[in-house]
């Protein structure tokens, strides 16, 4: 054994200290223990039948080029598609400020945030800032409502809200993910959030101690988001986050759920949860089968071909990364040159069993695996983030799969472009990248660490490097290790080349804008505007056309959730939306919006009108936008009436995207602890 070796298996439980520092000292040929098992002949006699072997047969997972997300009977090694992904992390508000730290090699690092107390002055770390602040108008809940909810949950609600609706899932397309069953808005929910203690800012809040039978995170984000499948909160330390989406990948493979959320959180507000170098985040996926993504027009970020789960149990963990790799390779179907299945009798079967399971550099590069993102790599963005490591690293991997760019990292001193490979005879591979948590082992240099201090102290130093003895549980010390294989989404065919009529003489298109409050809508109308105005001007002054108005006016009406505020506009183009929309921006408000601009208030009306959800209301609405009568569809929407409802839910090519709806978050009272003292449990 090597001296990374001895270290690791120290640090794993199965070797104890005085075999460590004999074996680094080299002045004995004592061998580590076995790990102790049950005596066979303790157990009955009934008991000791052996297990049956398996016999040989095909490989887990579909083999190589079998397309495996055709149907719902595709197993374990079903694709399935990241439809839409958002997040909040150090210094960087939204994914695309998270993108420029990553190309710019940002290190993410600063002081403390003011008003926050700290058990060490003057230290350093991964923060988020306006943790405090919440948008309860958005969910339509009351200030009692929202102290309910802890700090953590209230961020994780936000962004699960703006994952939906970036994925056009927020609206009328919500109501029809069914389940087999017919279920509406059969979307699971698996949360990852970091100890609770870490929430509670411990500056002399009173706190009160909750219910007993209280219901979990992801229980109440699925009761407040209204969905209704599977809802699972996950903890298994740094790796939560990518747990839950392996929890999540089998429940869509089950057919549980027609889509999954999974999100995570990690915040360390309370100073027995900080350290140098903690770090924090927010962030959600929402995850579908590929096939299902693909027939629906769905905008794909990304493909998650498969994944793998494990602990080491008493065993080092060194090779356990190496094994998960070999699992997970194997349940997407791929095989890397000189690997595949070893039979029940070959190879150690000792304590180093497995080590040779590691897939060699050259043997991921031939299956298209240029990329490995682990909390290594994420380290200098977002710190020791705990539950939301894994998150961070998935988007980090999503975003060079979508730019085809290699960020620099731990052993790429600069980006670089991201060039697919070839197999043996030419073809182009897709684009893949390995996410994990804990992730590979970083380069060894204990050698030259037990040269110099002796090899005692490099034991001892190894007994607590890392914080393995940390006081918030959630430094990976518990040895849950995952694995992803993540692809690159596959190309959509180029849409033809539009043959219609010229701008401004083609069909006129009704736009529907709907918000929480009048401010939200203002707002929203703004962002709306300066983005429509962005994306090539709408085609004014003869730039380029922009989007589709069509797709726009469509993506609106059936991607975002329908609320009292409302706004009615009908336009001929991209750039006549625009304007019409900075105008109302400009001057909100029934009535003193620009011409042509309508809008209402519904927050004090005494219900929804009487004929909301009636069959004869649905066939009647349906009726106005087949005949295309569109001042009778404006006078019911700003009465009131969802005319969005009876619309297909994916009418035409892949939707565009729209920037999400703004928040309006404001401080609030920390929500209830965990305990009546505000100390981490």
């Amino acid at each position: 054994m090597d001296t990374r070796e001895i270290l690791t298996r120290f640090k794993g439980g199965t070797l104890r200290r005085e075999h460590a520092v004999a074996l680094l000292a080299g002045t004995s040929p004592v061998v580590a223990p076995p790990v102790v098992a049950l005596p066979v002949a303790a157990l009955p006699a009934a008991d000791r039948e052996p297990l049956p072997t398996p016999g040989p047969g095909p490989a887990p997972g579909p083999g190589p080029g079998a397309d495996a997300g055709d149907g719902p009977g595709a197993g374990a090694g079903m694709p399935c598609a990241v439809v839409g992904i958002q997040g909040r992390f150090p210094q960087a508000g939204d994914l695309e400020a998270f993108w420029r730290n990553g190309l710019q090699g940002r290190i993410a690092e600063a002081a403390l945030p003011g008003g926050r107390r700290s058990a060490c002055a003057g230290w350093r770390g991964h923060f988020l800032d306006g943790v405090e602040e919440f948008d309860p108008d958005l969910f339509g809940l009351g200030a009692r409502e929202a102290a309910g909810l802890d700090l953590r949950e209230r961020l994780l609600a936000q962004s699960a809200w703006q994952t939906l609706e970036s994925a056009g899932y927020a609206g009328a397309r919500l109501e029809r993910l069914t389940a087999p069953d017919g279920t509406a808005r059969s979307v699971g929910v698996y949360a990852a959030l970091g100890p609770a203690g870490g929430a509670l800012p411990g500056t002399g809040h009173r706190h009160t101690a909750p219910p007993a039978s209280r219901p979990g995170p992801a229980a109440r984000l699925s009761r407040l988001l209204d969905l209704r499948g599977p809802s699972l909160s996950v903890d298994s330390g740094d790796s939560s986050f990518l747990t839950a989406l392996h929890l999540a990948l089998g429940a869509l493979r089950a057919g549980e759920c027609a889509a999954a959320l999974v999100g995570a959180v990690e915040l360390r507000l309370h100073p027995a949860c900080q350290r140098p170098g903690a770090g924090e985040g927010v962030a959600a996926v929402l995850l579908k089968p590929l096939a299902a993504a693909r027939a629906d027009g769905d905008r794909v970020h990304a493909v998650i071909r498969s994944s793998a789960v494990g602990h080491p149990g008493r065993a080092a963990p060194g090779p356990q990364y190496g094994r998960l790799v070999g699992r997970a390779l194997a349940a997407a179907g791929l095989r890397p040159p000189g690997t595949g299945p070893q039979p029940p009798d070959a190879g150690p079967q000792g304590p180093d069993a497995g080590a040779q399971s590691e897939v060699p550099g050259a043997g991921l590069e031939a299956v298209g695996v240029a990329l490995q993102e682990s909390s290594r790599t994420v380290a200098a963005l977002v710190g020791d983030a705990g539950a939301v490591t894994g998150a961070a690293a998935l988007v980090r991997a999503v975003g060079q799969l979508r730019h085809a760019v290699l960020l620099a990292g731990p052993d790429r001193p600069a980006p670089a472009a991201w060039e697919p490979a070839r197999s043996d005879d030419g073809t182009v591979l897709p684009r893949r990248a390995l996410v994990s948590v804990p992730g590979p082992a970083a380069p060894a240099s204990s050698t030259d660490a037990v040269d110099a201090v002796g090899p005692a102290d490099a034991v001892d130093a190894a007994d607590t490097a890392d914080g393995t003895d940390g006081v918030d549980g959630t430094d990976g010390g518990e040895g849950v290790g995952v694995v992803l294989v993540v692809e690159e989404a596959p190309a959509v065919p180029r849409a033809p080349a539009r043959t219609g009529p010229p701008p401004g003489t083609g069909p006129a298109e009704l736009v529907l804008l709907s918000a929480a409050t009048p401010a939200h809508l203002a707002a929203t109308a703004g962002r709306l505007a300066a983005r429509l105005s962005d994306d090539g001007g709408g085609g004014r002054d003869g730039g380029p056309a922009g989007p589709d108005l069509a797709a726009v006016a469509h993506e609106l009406r059936l991607g975002r959730a329908v609320l009292r505020c409302r706004l009615a506009v009908t336009v001929r183009t991209v750039a006549e939306l625009a304007d019409a929309l900075a105008g109302f921006a400009a001057h909100p408000g029934p009535g003193t919006g620009p011409a042509g601009v309508r809008s209402a208030d519904l927050r004090t009306a005494a219900g929804p009108p009487l004929i909301e959800g009636l069959e004869e209301t649905r066939a009647y609405v349906a009726a106005l936008w087949q005949g295309g009568r569109l001042e009778q569809l404006t006078r019911l929407w700003l009465a009131g009436v969802d005319v969005c409802a009876v619309l297909p839910a994916h009418p035409g090519p892949a939707a565009v995207e729209l920037p999400a709806t703004v928040l309006r978050p404001r401080p609030l009272e920390p929500g209830p602890g965990p305990g009546t003292d505000g100390a981490p449990q």
